[in-house]
């Protein structure tokens, strides 16, 4: 059966199988794009509409804006579409699998056109997000009731989950041929979806904790696919720090709905700020909880065994998108219950500010450390996927660092919260091109260790080409797109010490010298796999799939537009979400607004970045350090291999063998009656 599957991915897909009257049976790749392209011009027109001044236009075009423009009103007066969205991947992705479990392709082709609808219904939020927080509950439900909130953050968050999707499922199509399950795999894949969107829209925070659960509960089965040894314990890890975290989020929501009578995402912090030493414990537990889904240190030991056993398009959206809504959880937490509401204008003197402060500081520190664990560990590493895990680990110290910085200097905090945000979106798009070459390089060499691999290139040239620019990307490279959100937020650590503590100057100190270890390790990435001789057994390796350069290709390009247009990204989408909260509006206009990005400051000090991590690569080939290894009681997962693990595992199977079954079962029925209350409030 793989053999059949392997040699159906390497077969070329000749010419449109809608015309051969096999719309479903044939992967028609040029339908693909053309709907993709028709419908992205479709929103860029309803957005353009909106601009026109009528008494400008006449004849069609008049039409055409008044036909803009009743669309438009439509959906703004469609307030259930957050709902709409959610349940297309939750109720469609069972359905596809039943009708489709035995006819691949069109399995496949109805997962990737059901990934575009959700995408285009998701730019439908626009209109609406642009006149103000678009809000839809359904009361009564489970008692508090279910409510949703789409704010600029929020959208921006759903833009490029709904991109990652689109583009990850094409590319997974050819490259889940090798793996058994498919079936499944793709199933877990929808509903996963399903958990992330509804955890974004989310409008409180029980709303937000069942999706985050459903999340979380889905992607086990994604990490443990393969069922192999590694990826059991893997995946044991995986959905045991998952409880744990979801435990302290749990703990969190009861402390603040029992001092505050409310769990809605609406301004507290007038109120947490009078709630003593509790403030702390709550802060603290919500920390906690979406610190580990987002590979925060030194909560991050789940992610290293996670992301290199997953299939690469599950690894491609762990890393890409799901760990970064761990950081959008603490974004959502901090903006809503520790800062003031938005034109309040609280002094930063103020107690309000007290705890916003305190907690900034030591996430700015947690964020430092976390990059600096993280790349160093990633400098070690030979196993590609690996690599790239200790490098989502590293990133994610970054966005990290980013929100400390937005929480600690107050209303002055906007370089930071746009410089999160923006690297938010930019790690999700070349982290996931990273792991989408390490899955091109393992499905055509069945390799994965740098070492021994090489010369690639010249048979993976559009692979090689598509790593280069994610490489650039991450290195912050000008003219790619890291260079924009590092630059902001290499800004962000120099304003905490100028506005606040001079210890910072040395959390800037390493923020430079982080940066240059992430080119020392893309450099070595990129030499040992794809220039230098290539190995024998390597000669015969075929070039890469159609459906697999798309997905890496848009991914790429992405990647390209964003460095050469930096600004439009900043002004039409972070600096909207910036002004959604507490910032000054002086600040935002002085330094955020029409920022720029090409400045010789900023350009000399990627010089020194660079040169920096040169120097270091060409020191750790002179004198071999890459291949030095740390004592195994220096290494990072240590007490989680010799310890926390194996105790553990032996509690909670001793726990597990005698209530595991109930709890499955429950979850499923809480989950069941969750989706039959939506679907019965729907259509009475």
């Amino acid at each position: 059966m793989l053999k059949e599957n392997l040699k159906r991915e390497n077969k070329p897909n000749k010419g449109c199988g809608c015309k051969k009257g096999k719309r479903l049976d044939s992967y028609c790749i040029s339908c693909i794009v053309a709907y993709i392209v028709l419908g992205s011009l479709f929103a860029a027109f309803l957005l353009f509409a909106k601009n026109v001044d009528k008494n400008q236009v006449s004849g069609v075009m008049l039409f055409l804006v008044n036909l803009a423009d009743g669309i438009s009103n439509s959906l703004n007066n469609f307030k259930s579409l957050p709902l709409i969205i959610i349940l297309i991947p939750l109720v469609g992705g069972p359905i596809e699998m039943y009708f489709f479990r035995r006819r691949e392709n069109a399995r496949d082709m109805a997962i990737v056109y059901t990934t575009v609808l959700t995408f285009f219904l998701i730019l439908a939020l626009f209109p609406q997000v642009l006149e103000g927080t678009m809000r839809f509950e359904i009361p009564r439900a489970l008692g508090l009731g279910i409510r949703f909130k789409v704010d600029m953050l929020g959208f921006i968050m759903l833009v490029v989950s709904s991109i990652l999707w689109v583009l990850v499922s094409m590319y997974a199509h050819d490259y889940m041929m090798i793996e058994k399950h498919r079936n499944r795999f793709f199933l877990q894949m929808s509903i996963t979806y399903a958990g992330v969107l509804g955890t974004i829209m989310a409008g409180d925070l029980i709303t937000m904790f069942l999706f985050f659960e459903l999340m979380t509960f889905a992607s086990y089965f994604l990490v443990a696919h393969n069922q192999s040894k590694d990826s059991l314990i893997a995946g044991d890890i995986f959905i045991y720090m998952g409880v744990a975290g979801g435990l302290a989020l749990l703990l969190g929501i009861i402390l603040l709905y029992v001092n505050t009578g409310t769990v809605a995402f609406i301004p507290l912090a007038a109120r947490v700020s009078t709630l003593g030493n509790v403030k702390y414990l709550m802060a603290s537990l919500f920390m906690i909880g979406f610190g580990i889904k987002a590979g925060m240190l030194p909560l991050h030991i789940w992610l290293p065994r996670a992301h290199p056993v997953a299939p690469t398009p599950a690894s491609a959206l762990l890393s890409g998108l799901m760990i970064k809504i761990g950081a959008f959880g603490i974004l959502r937490v901090l903006t809503s219950f520790f800062m003031p509401a938005k034109g309040a204008y609280v002094s930063y003197e103020s107690p309000i500010w007290d705890l916003s402060i305190e907690l900034g500081a030591a996430i700015i520190w947690i964020g430092i450390f976390t990059m600096a664990v993280g790349v160093f560990m990633a400098l070690q590493q030979s196993n590609i996927k690996k690599m790239l895990a200790y490098h989502s680990i590293s990133q994610m110290g970054y966005i990290i660092m980013g929100i400390g910085v937005a929480a600690y200097l107050g209303p002055k905090g906007a370089m930071g919260f746009s410089g999160a945000i923006y690297h938010m979106i930019n790690h999700a798009l070349f982290k996931a091109l990273l792991f989408m070459v390490a899955g091109v390089i393992y499905l055509r060499t069945h390799e994965l260790d740098m070492y021994k691999l090489g010369g690639m290139w010249r048979k993976l040239p559009f692979t090689a080409l598509v790593c280069l620019i994610a490489a650039l990307g991450i290195t912050g490279m000008p003219l790619f797109n890291g260079y924009a959100s590092k630059s902001i937020l290499h800004h962000a650590i120099v304003e905490a010490y100028e506005y606040g503590h001079p210890s910072f100057r040395y959390a800037e100190m390493m923020f430079t010298l982080i940066s240059a270890g992430t080119v020392t390790s893309f450099i070595k990435l990129f030499g040992f796999v794809f220039v230098g001789k290539m190995p024998e057994k390597y000669k015969k390796v075929q070039g890469e799939s159609i459906m697999m350069s798309l997905g890496m290709g848009g991914l790429a390009l992405l990647i390209v537009l964003i460095g050469f247009f930096p600004n439009f990204v900043m002004d039409q989408f972070i600096i909207p979400a910036t002004q959604g909260y507490a910032y000054s509006s002086d600040f935002i206009k002085k330094y955020l607004m029409d920022m720029n990005f090409f400045n010789s400051h900023d350009l000399i000090t990627m010089v020194y970045v660079y040169g920096i991590g040169i120097a270091i690569f060409y020191l750790g080939i002179r004198f071999h350090l890459f291949h030095l290894h740390l004592p195994r009681w220096m290494d990072g997962d240590f007490a989680m291999n010799k310890g926390i693990r194996k105790k553990t595992l032996a509690m909670s199977n001793t726990f597990l063998n005698g209530i595991e079954t109930s709890i499955i079962k429950s979850d499923v029925v809480i989950y069941a009656l969750v989706l039959l209350g939506i679907i019965l409030y729907l259509i009475t």
